[in-house]
Order: C-alpha cells, then structure tokens, then sequence
C-alpha cells in the first residue's frame, strides 16, 4: 500500500475545474430561428423533422423535430444565411427561402410553413436495421440481448451465463475469461450491493427489461479501477422514439417448478422533454439438488480415511421479484440536458432446504446422519435516486456533465435452522437443535460525479473528472436457540458489524490519431478509506491507501482489413463487505461460512494484444498478474467433522491465454458469432501451515446461431462448452449446454410469439473436487436450468426516431458493494 497525502488528489480537481471553466470562453452564438408546420387545413403537425442547412454549401447544422403545436425552434446560431427543410411521412418535403442572420436582424420569425400531402406516397416501405445478436466493438464486445430469443423467460444472470468467454458459478460469482473478480454495471450505475445482495438482484432482473451487455475486458481511467478482469454493464431498456409509445410483454415457463413474467413499459416524447416508465414483476420457482462427500482422517491423510460424510440436500427457492423506473427528461435548448431518474427493486426470495449428513466409519458403520431443515427468507427493497445534467458548450463535442446520486439497499433475512439427531439405526430422534436468526442489512451510497470531455479538432480528445463516494453498512445479526420451549438469545452466534467507505477518484484521459495510429493514455488516483467496526467485541480495522491506475491503448490499421491493438491497464479489487463480515452461516451443523475482517484489495497489472481482420476475426493474447488474490479457502476440522470455508488472501494469481472470436454469415438467413478461450489460471499461497500451487490449462467456446426462415419467422441455436476449471483448491470438471428456440411476428409486425428451450440436455451441472492439506472433498450441483418458455410482447406507439439525443450524464460507475449477509 502507499499511504500519500492529498496534495495529488487536489491537484486532479484543480485540472478539472479550469478546463471546466475555461469552456465558457466560447464563440458567442446570436441567432434564433422559430416557426411552425400546419396542414392545409391549417392544423398543426406535430413530431415532424425539421433541419436547418447553410445556404452556402448545404450542409445540415441543426435538427429538431415540431412540438404538439407544430412549432419548432433553433437557438444560439452562429451568423450567416441558412434555409430550412421539414417533412413528414405522407407529405412533400418543404423547402424555405434563404434567410440571413446578423447582429441587427437576430430574430427570425418564419412563415408558417404548409406541407402538402403527397397523394403519390405509396406504402410506407419499414427497412429494419436489426442490429446483430453479437458485436464486436473496438474496446468491448456488444450482446445485443433484446434482439434473441433465447433470451426470452432468464434472469440478468442466466444471461451473462450465455456470454461468450463469462463463466458464474453455483454462488453467482462471476469470471470473465477465466479471470475472478468482475464488476457488473447497471445501466453504468453503481448498485453498492454485497456479492449475495447482487446475485439475488441479478437473479430478479427479466431479461424483459435488458437491453443489451456489454463485456469490456480492459476499461480506460475513465472507469472506476474497480474491476480485476473487467466490467460487465448491463444496459436496461429505454424508448428514444417520438410521442407516445410502449411495450407489454407475458411469459410463462417450467423447469422443476412453474415461472412466469410479466411488464409494461411506457414512454411520451416530445421536443422539449421525455418522459418514460417501466414496471415488470416475475416468478421463478427453482428446485436443485446438491451433493458432497466428505473424507474425515485422524492421522494419516492421503490413506485410507477413518471417516465418510455423505450430504445431501434439496432446495426450493421461490423467488418473488419486482422492478419498477421512472424517470424525466428536459431539453430546454439544444445545449443544455437535465433528467431525474427513481428505479428500485423490491421481492422475497426463499430458500427451503433439507439436508441428510450421513456419517460413517471407515468400515461403513453408521456413526450419525443428522437431517436439518433449512429456512430463509430474504426480502429487500432497493430505491436509487439520481439528478443528471448535461452541458454541450459547443457542435465540436465540448461537454460538461454532472451526476449525483443517492440509494439505499434495505435487505432483511429470517433464518431458522431445525436439526435433528438420528440414532445409530436411523429409527429414534436422539437429540435436536433449533435456532433462528435475523439478519437486518441497511446500505446507504451517495456519489457525485463531474465530467469534462474536450476534442481538440476531429482527431484528438481530452476527457478528465472527479468522483467521490461515501457508503455505509449496518449490519445487526441476532440468533436465538430453542431450549426447553423457550427461545433464548444466543450471543456466541449474534454479531454486529458495521462497514464504512469513502473514495475520491480524480482521472485524466487522453487520445489523439497520427494517421493509421490511434493512442490512448490515462492516469486515475483514488484515495480509499474504510473502516471496519465490529460492535460486538469492539474491535476496529481501518485503512487508508491512496493508488494510481495508469492506462494505455495503442491501435494501428494495416490496409483495408488488417487492424491490431495494445492495451494496459493496473486494477484493483476492494473486499465486498460480506467477505469482511465475521459472522458464521451455518448449512447444517458440519458446514459453515464465515468472513475475515482483515482482507487486503487486490492489484491486478492487465496486457492484451489483439488483431483484427475484415471486422470480423478477432485473435486476443492475454496476461495478467495479481498480487493479494483474494479466494474462498475451504478447511476442514477432522476431530469435529466439520468444514467451513473462509476468503483469504493468497500470494498471487496469473491468467494467461489467448481468443478467438469470428462474426460470419454462412448464407443470407443464418449469422454466426462464435467465441473461443484457451487459458491457464494458476494459484499460489501459504494457507495454514500449507503450500498452494494450483494450476491448470482450460478451454472454452461459445457459439450463437440466428436464422431468418421468412415470413416472419426466425430461430436460433445456442451452445457453450466449458472444460475442467480450477478455482483456488477448487477443481471443476467441464460442461456443456445447447438451447434452441423459435419466435415469429404477428399483428403487423408489432407482435412477438416465442418459444425457446433452454439446456435441453440439462447438461449444466457443476462437478469439483479440493485437495489441500487434510481437505479432501467432491460435489456435485444440478441446477434447475432446463426450461421451456412460451412468450408473447406487444408494441405500440409512433416508430419516429428523433434527431437530437440525450448523452447521459454518467456511464462509467460501476457495481461494487458493501451490505449484505
């Protein structure tokens, strides 16, 4: 850690705030241009496009589109002779005559302008630019997640399983190319949830309400420097289009158990403001079923054990979820943007779990096989409020926003743990334990955020801002035990731990183009401090560290189809705060889970090379080094049976590996993105008294199909294959999943029917296996994840597109969190 004063940190603000205010000392625009478009019968047309053009060369300066009273308006133009066009669709284009604006004539006030209607107009002809399902973008790849099938009836995180080179494990971890440790954005917005916190949300976010992914492996300093192996955003829907406009959607499904979907979406746009609206509500019934064997040794590890644990367990884990947005925005003139944005989620989410343990010698003799009944019930409700502005000083891209933000997580958990004691031959109840816990989660954030983007010429930018964020936890876990009928506080399993942190984060980014060569070079400091109380033993951790995140892009384009790319970047990953917390979750009474309040971040150094050819093959190599590794270690207590598991910091972690994407179209009605990963993740630490050194060569690829089979019909066909992983002292086997599915248009092309099957071979299960030390353990995990869907959506509303667009303010914060359980 390197403990530095403030000194750099204000410089960075000071940079922020002259090249801020320096942006006021602009040209000084005159002119105002107003008029309105009528019918003949003189009524008003509203939603028309109308662009304002130099009469010297004709080039489009502005564009705008008629309010409900046909009137348009252009501010702040610069002096000289324009002229102006309008249309509609279904009238003649009209044309005005030349007009000068000056110091003396600044205010022009144009004729009503009266478009005909074109009697000659045939059948509007719609040509649909669908955008593919996969794109490949020049610093991320692009899932374009509204436009699959496949998607239909999935949770948020079902569809980051389905992403080419992202793995999420059994605990909603997730990788991405083989590399923990990923942020995952919402709408680039930071959530501020805890790992169990962000599962759960992902889980209860449709794929409905998803507009699109975007997997971004080495992110700029304009980024938080959260995020080892990356970012993730997830970008929720928005309607853009003109007037009023909307979408319904129901689906239905079965796995082991019944789902169903549904949501409205609503939006009304006009020249001045928009405003926009979504509810949707789901249920998601899930059934697994895990299994885990266990090897107990007295002396001699390795041998023959002395002792055989065999659990396993069912789980029901229904899942109630609601998301709801509502949100503003105005454009009083073409520079200035403002917008309030409330979104929130709120649902229950049960998990109903019985497990068997049953223990026998080395001989097979039964020694016990307590049977526990698990019962949680987690509700949350998530409310995130934010105010945005945005600046444009001038038509060179001169733009100065600003984001604040505020939301609290409030996440509340009813657990009870029944375990009852078989005897030797299974027939009579020895003993029985019971306890119940209530685990109270209250999550506060707010963040403010100032960003300044300045071109200098069409080849050359400079973007810089400042960010700060304050977050607080209070986490309050009271566990009672039955005894003799009466429940009886139980202060060996209740703890209060509360979490604070503050981070300022000033950066500086920099691009220019020297012809074929294109450099990116950024630098971001972040001061970081966080404290650690736990109330119940008084015991305080505190840390304070101040680190630089420097990063570097280099491309160069060989001719026409050849186009190769270098990049870094230095990273890091704080401790969520469940991995802090102390306190013990128990499955049963031989496996538990605890946090360790003196985690360390980790820093990860990120080197990519890349070569592209025609657009569409894309070759990666790739390396990355990071120190502090943070991992869940499992270890085992033979004298008591028992094993639990614990994150820790490890010495190091080295990913190294190379990719290979390719985007074809094999025939006119079927594209083709596939994707595939070979790597080598090693881990190495001294845990214990042990020495770690784990290491394994893996391979992945990912294939997405879309066919288009005419008259209104398409489908499409999925598969990814993941081979033998490792994870700490984890090894997994591989897997593979193929989905397929069908949709067709109705109604006129505003109606969807779809029909998918998901894992039909219900081949995602999870296999690993851990030797370390005297841990020597197998699981086996078969997720609920075979599903067919049936699904129907609906649109309405005016397909006008306008020509001015709101740029949001704040796209960069990304998902990292304190709270939880």
């Amino acid at each position: 850690m390197h403990f530095i004063n403030k000194p750099l940190t204000t410089l960075i603000l000071s940079c922020c705030l002259v090249l801020s205010f320096s942006s006021f000392s602009q040209q000084i625009l005159i002119g105002t241009v107003k008029g309105k478009l009528l019918e003949t019968s003189q009524k008003p047309i509203e939603f028309a496009t109308v662009a304002l053009y130099k009469a010297a060369d004709s080039t489009i300066v502005k564009g705008t589109i008629t309010d409900s009273s046909g009137l348009y308006l252009f501010e702040k133009t610069a002096e000289g002779n324009y002229y102006i066009q309008a249309s509609f669709l279904g009238y003649k284009t009209f044309t005005s005559k030349y007009f000068s604006i000056n110091r003396s004539k600044h205010e022009i006030n144009l004729e009503n302008a009266i478009l005909e209607a074109d009697d000659k107009t045939l059948k509007a002809v719609i040509i649909t630019a669908k955008k593919p399902l996969v794109e490949q973008q020049i610093d991320r790849t692009v899932l374009n997640i509204e436009n699959s099938i496949l998607s239909e009836g999935n949770t948020a995180l079902e569809l980051l399983e389905k992403a080419p080179g992202i793995t999420v494990d059994d605990d909603g971890n997730i990788s991405m190319k083989g590399k923990p440790g990923v942020s995952v954005m919402l709408n680039g917005k930071l959530t501020y949830l805890s790992q169990k916190e962000l599962t759960t949300l992902l889980r209860g976010t449709s794929s409905g309400s998803v507009s699109k992914i975007e997997l971004i492996t080495n992110p700029s300093a304009k980024y938080d420097a959260a995020g080892n192996s990356g970012i993730i955003n997830i970008v929720l829907k928005k309607n853009e289009k003109v007037g009023i406009n909307g979408n319904v959607y129901v689906n239905g499904a079965r796995s082991r158990a019944n789902r169903y979907g549904g949501g409205a979406s609503l939006n009304y746009r006009s020249g001045k403001f928009n405003i926009y609206g979504s509810y949707d509500h789901a249920y998601r019934g899930e059934i697994e079923y895990l299994s885990f064997t266990r090897r107990f040794y007295d002396g001699n590890v390795g041998g023959k054990p002395d002792r055989i644990s065999y659990q396993n367990s069912e789980t029901n884990e229904p899942l109630h979820t609601n998301n709801y947005k509502i949100g503003v925005d105005i454009f009083p003139d073409a520079k200035n943007t403002f917008g309030v944005l409330v979104n929130g989620n709120f649902g229950k989410y049960a998990n109903d779990n019985n497990t068997t343990n049953l223990l026998v010698s080395s001989t097979g003799e039964t020694l016990s096989n307590p049977l526990t009944h698990n019962d949680n019930l987690d509700r949350w409700k998530s409310n995130a409020y934010n105010f945005n502005y945005t600046y444009k000083l001038n038509q060179s891209g001169r733009e100065l926003s600003v984001d604040l933000d505020y939301s609290q997580n409030d996440n509340r958990s009813n657990q009870n743990m029944d375990t009852r004691y078989l005897s030797a031959e299974n027939s009579t109840v020895e003993a029985r334990s019971v306890r119940r816990g209530y685990v109270p989660s209250l999550t506060n954030v707010y963040v403010g955020k100032i960003d300044y983007t300045h071109p200098f010429g069409e080849k050359a930018k400079l973007e810089t801002g400042w960010k700060s964020s304050n977050v607080s936890v209070d986490n309050n876990l009271k566990y009672d035990t039955l005894r003799n009928e009466q429940w009886i506080p139980d202060p060996s399993w209740s703890n209060h731990f509360t979490y604070k942190e503050t981070i300022h984060a000033g950066y500086i980014n920099f691009s220019k183009q020297f012809g074929s060569v294109s450099v990116q070079a950024g630098l971001r400091g972040e001061n970081t401090q966080t404290a650690g109380h736990q109330v119940t033993t008084d015991s305080l951790v505190k840390r304070q560290y101040f680190q630089l995140f420097p990063s570097l892009f280099v491309s160069k384009t060989f001719g026409p189809n050849h186009r190769g790319q270098f990049s870094y970047s230095r990273r890091i990953q704080r401790p969520d705060y469940d991995d802090m917390n102390p306190f013990r979750f128990f499955r049963d009474p031989f496996l538990y889970y605890e946090g360790n309040p003196f985690l360390k971040p980790e820093l990860t150094h990120s080197v990519e090379l890349s070569h592209t050819f025609k657009g569409k093959f894309i070759t990666a190599i790739n390396y990355s080094y990071t120190s502090d590794v943070m991992n869940w270690m499992m270890g085992q207590v033979d004298s008591l049976n028992t094993t639990y598991q614990s994150p820790q910091n490890l010495k190091s972690f080295i990913n190294y590996g190379i990719s290979f994407t390719a985007s074809l179209q094999p025939a006119s009605w079927w594209i083709s993105n596939s994707f595939a990963n070979f790597l080598r993740n090693d881990y190495k630490g001294d845990q214990k008294g042990g020495k770690l050194d784990n290491g394994i060569w893996s391979f992945s690829i990912n294939s997405q199909n879309t066919f288009q089979l005419g008259k209104g019909f398409s489908a499409e066909l999925s598969g990814f294959y993941n081979s033998r992983s490792v994870y700490g002292v984890f090894v997994s086997k591989g897997f593979y999943v193929i989905s397929a599915g069908a949709q067709k248009q109705v109604l006129d092309k505003k109606g969807t029917i779809k029909l998918m099957v998901n894992d039909i071979f219900q081949t995602r299960q999870r296999r690993n296996t851990a030797k370390y030390e005297n841990l020597d353990m197998d699981g086996h995990i078969r997720f609920d994840s075979r599903m067919a869907t049936v699904s129907f959506s609906y649109r309405f509303g005016k397909d006008i597109t306008p020509i001015r667009k709101r740029s949001p303010g704040s796209e960069d914060i990304q998902n990292r969190v304190k709270g939880g359980n």
